[in-house]
């Protein structure tokens, strides 16, 4: 048995027993503490004496004992710091007791796997008998449960130092004596994990091993305990090399002497071990170990099987990606990993399931997390490494290089497969991509090291695409116009939504594409690549942009600089800045982010998250060229702080916010329209009325009044909401 601890724990000198090893009938625990059974015989005479009269009880049937020693048994009292690591191992070692068996089935598999190697290294070596198995067998009457096996057995010093000393492993010492041999031979053996031996004194009260070595002129011996602290050795009469162990069941553990039972735990853990198990005359385990075979040799059926057997027939008949991988440097692992065709349930849920750990074919872990990144979690399949160091128990893994080696191995190999599966077969990638791609992309954000190899895998709409289309960052760096340096993109809620943002009006009048970023973790993905393919990704709608497209620029003397400060008059504090814009063509204003500032996609997610998150404040440009910006100009030279050119600011500012889908102030922007509206249709239907109207009033002083504005009688007619009218050249808004 081994353990964790690298430390020796020590025995007392042993001393003898002067009488046979035999334990008497139903005394299960007198054997390891030395008491002397006439005391029990004591203690049954005085129940008796207690009866209330009555006929005389005869004696309780004796349990047959299946194991029988010769000679005089040695008693070895372990110390107390030992005894305490046993309390550990039988009280609180496991979460469940169903794995005492799994530990028995992996020591006799170890035992089987040492025999091949001392059988063809140790000359004189006892040959095995039959083919090696290992074989379990329950006896209900006598609440016995046998496990036995014809591996290399021990000799006595064996048997002491490695089931009396926790922190001993008998297969450590064995392979550091066999660790050329191994080497060439490529056994490997699970007995280095731990102590699990100790877990069946989680059900049983009393254990039992007969032992013969292989070794040249071995003789059998006899191992016995309670699990109280000691253990006592005697001579035995085993014949054949092997072992087997015999557990006295407690009273509330009959349940391990059910065959259906035993054999659901073996199929649970032990399906995959390469020896046959048979439990009550059948054998239990009959599982092909897909991973251990090259994976030339694996057909689809058998991985279509195996992919349904390890997702209970959820995920799909088949694997849409199989990932088959033999490693031994820097350390030892096979994986056989599947990326299902569609999502699992749990995908977006705290406790989901994860690959399967296994330690030379035997289940160690059902879900371990710890063997692929969170941001892989779509993954199905099987690890099975030799080289892993456990804790005490096999379920409590510990945080060790070896892990982390066989992870970052894993994720390569996986990447590279997921890149291979992009180019040879662009409709199965869709897939993988609709079902895992938001996953896929939080590797960008977590992890650096592979953050390139993931943005190529990474896919997206854009601006000159097709709804639904998608396309890599290499595609769209390849297909770049020379003149263009930098990748560009644009975030928010979805295709329809972006589509329509002013901030693209340059680029589709440039002929440049953008990619349209639309799932939410596009916002934290652009955040954690700031390049690809060395070409900086830019958003369109941060920072002042200038692609240099063709527009005809106002001249200097024309330019509308009265309306950027009317604009910043009406606006106040609600803007961090108004400025001219060089990113719009056809649109009048547009609200953009400063460099290294959350955009409004950004905040819009923050805000949906936390209610109280801030908001910044951002730009809003103005395009030059447009008629309504000219005129606020227009009228900022006579009325710069009216409430009319206010009002015009005020919804160049909300016409920003609708482009996004954002309405602050609803109401208010309502009244604004309505005020816009009336003042409109005021001036259409006072430049639209009869010519005959307006005369009687003409008679003024002499022609050289020229200055004389349109008569002043209709001015009534203008409502009460703030100037009396448009001008005409504010009739295009």
């Amino acid at each position: 048995m081994s353990d964790a601890s690298d430390t020796e724990d020590k025995v007392t000198t042993p001393k003898t027993i002067d009488a046979e090893f035999e334990i008497p009938p139903g005394e299960a625990s007198s054997a390891d503490s030395g008491a002397d059974s006439d005391d029990n015989d004591d203690d049954a005479d005085a129940s008796d004496d207690d009866d209330d009269g009555g006929d005389e009880k005869s004696p309780a049937a004796p349990r047959p004992d299946p194991i029988t020693s010769v000679g005089p048994a040695t008693e070895h009292v372990f110390q107390a710091e030992v005894q305490k690591v046993l309390a550990l191992v039988i009280d609180s070692l496991y979460a469940n007791k169903e794995v005492f068996l799994r530990e028995l089935v992996s020591n006799a598999s170890d035992a089987l796997d040492k025999a091949r190697l001392f059988g063809a290294t140790n000359e004189g070596a006892t040959p095995q008998e039959g083919e090696p198995k290992i074989t379990i067998t329950a006896d209900d009457g006598a609440r016995t449960l046998t496990i036995e096996d014809n591996g290399v057995g021990m000799t006595q010093e064996e048997v002491v130092q490695n089931l009396g000393t926790v922190a001993r492993s008998g297969t450590r010492e064995f392979f550091s004596k066999h660790k050329d041999a191994l080497k060439e031979g490529g056994q490997s053996l699970i007995g280095q994990f731990g102590v699990g031996f100790y877990a069946a004194f989680m059900v049983a009260d009393r254990v039992d091993v007969a032992t013969l070595s292989m070794a040249q002129g071995a003789e059998a011996v006899v191992w016995r305990s309670a699990g109280s602290g000691s253990f006592s050795v005697a001579k035995g009469e085993r014949k054949m090399p092997g072992t087997t162990i015999v557990l006295h069941l407690k009273d509330d553990q009959k349940d391990f002497l059910r065959g259906w039972r035993l054999k659901e735990i073996i199929k649970r853990y032990s399906d995959f071990v390469p020896f046959p198990i048979e439990v009550d005359g059948a054998q239990a385990n009959t599982a092909k170990a897909l991973w251990t075979i090259p994976k030339s040799q694996v057909t689809p059926e058998q991985h279509a099987e195996f992919f349904k057997h390890l997702t209970q027939n959820q995920l799909g008949d088949a694997p849409l990606l199989t990932v088959q991988i033999s490693v031994d440097a820097p350390v030892q692992y096979q994986a056989l990993l599947y990326v299902p065709p569609k999502a699992p349930f749990d995908m977006f849920k705290q406790e989901r399931e994860s690959l399967r750990l296994y330690a030379k074919r035997v289940l160690i872990v059902e879900s371990c997390d710890k063997l692929t990144p969170v941001w892989m979690r779509f993954l199905r399949g099987v690890v099975d490494s030799e080289d892993l160091s456990l804790n005490v128990s096999r379920e409590m893994l510990q945080e060790n290089a070896t892990l982390q080696k066989i992870e970052q191995q894993l994720v390569k190999q996986v990447l590279k497969a997921l890149g291979d599966l992009a180019k040879e077969d662009a409709d199965k990638y869709a897939i993988f991509w609709k079902e895992f791609g938001r996953v896929l992309k939080e590797g960008v954000t977590l992890d650096w090291k592979n953050k390139d190899a993931i943005l190529d895998l990474c896919r997206f709409e854009s601006m000159q695409s097709k709804g639904g289309d998608l396309k890599s960052l290499r595609a769209y760096v390849t297909a770049m116009p020379e003149e263009q340096k930098e990748i560009y993109y644009v975030t928010g809620i979805g295709r329809r939504a972006v589509e329509a943002s002013p901030h693209l009006e340059a680029f589709k009048k440039k002929g440049w594409d953008v990619l349209f970023l639309t799932d939410p973790i596009d916002e934290w993905v652009v955040q954690a690549a700031s390049e690809f393919d060395k070409k900086k990704l830019v958003s369109v709608a941060h920072g002042s942009l200038d692609i240099g497209t063709d527009q005809e620029a106002p001249k200097p003397e024309n330019e509308p600089t009265l309306a950027l400060q009317a604009i910043k008059n009406a606006l106040g504090d609600k803007v961090k800045d108004v400025r001219f814009s060089k990113r719009l063509v056809d649109s009048a204003s547009v609200l953009v982010a400063d460099e290294g500032q959350a955009g409004a996609n950004m905040e819009r997610i923050m805000k949906m998250m936390d209610d109280r998150a801030q908001q910044a404040k951002r730009i809003l440009e103005v395009n030059p060229r447009h008629p309504v910006v000219m005129n606020i100009a227009i009228l900022a030279k006579t009325e710069l702080h009216s409430d009319r050119v206010k009002a015009y600011g005020e919804l160049l500012y909300d016409q920003a916010l609708l482009a996004e889908g954002v309405v602050e102030n609803p109401a208010a922007l309502v009244a604004r329209i309505q005020d816009l509206l009336v003042q409109a249709t005021h001036a259409a239907t006072t430049s639209s009325a009869p010519t005959a109207a307006p005369q009687p009033a003409a008679p003024q002083p002499a022609a050289p009044e020229p200055a004389a504005p349109q008569p002043a009688a209709p001015e009534p007619a203008a409502p009460p909401s703030a100037e009396p009218a448009a001008p005409p050249s504010a009739e295009p808004a």
